[in-house]
């Protein structure tokens, strides 16, 4: 089952401010969230999003209590420090993906194609990102682009 994230379900915290944390932020973003971002150092294009916040410094236990998070996400390059944030969110309650360790995750996002209204989600239960990208991108190749100008149409035609 595939659940539509609202604006209405909160904030999430990122903390990361690399590749990893910029693909998660961008769904975050679109999914309709706003983000506050935690990193020593964060790309350009997280800083460039709207509807994220951004504060250039090392994550401190106080960020997890800082406000009822929605979800969490720890996706830096330290095993250390995404293990003390996914300890921290279990312990608060709150839903995290620690990027580098599926078992410490306890929830997962899936690779998703999206086209206007239509929206293609595949996922491997965190098992293998790299292999969902991949279908991502095959499935991507192999129905071509359009599909948004071609619902919408066959959408006024139903109405």
């Amino acid at each position: 089952m595939i659940v539509e994230l609202q604006p209405s379900l909160g904030r999430a915290l990122v903390v990361g401010g690399g590749v990893i944390a910029l693909r998660k932020i961008e769904s975050l973003v679109e999914a309709g969230f706003a983000c506050l971002a935690v990193a020593p150092a964060l790309r350009d294009e997280i800083q460039a999003l709207p509807g994220v916040e951004c504060e250039a410094r090392p994550f401190e236990p106080e960020d997890m209590s800082r406000e009822r998070w929605a979800l969490v996400f720890a996706c830096t390059d330290s095993r250390e420090v995404n293990r003390d944030v996914g300890r921290q969110a279990r312990e608060a309650g709150i839903p995290v993906v620690v990027t580098d360790a599926q078992a410490e995750s306890t929830f997962f996002t899936p690779a998703t194609l999206r086209d206007g209204p239509l929206a293609i989600a595949i996922s491997t239960g965190g098992a293998a990102p790299a292999v969902t990208k991949a279908l991502r991108a095959k499935i991507r190749e192999a129905l071509g682009e359009g599909w948004a100008a071609r619902i919408e149409q066959a959408a006024r035609e139903r109405r």
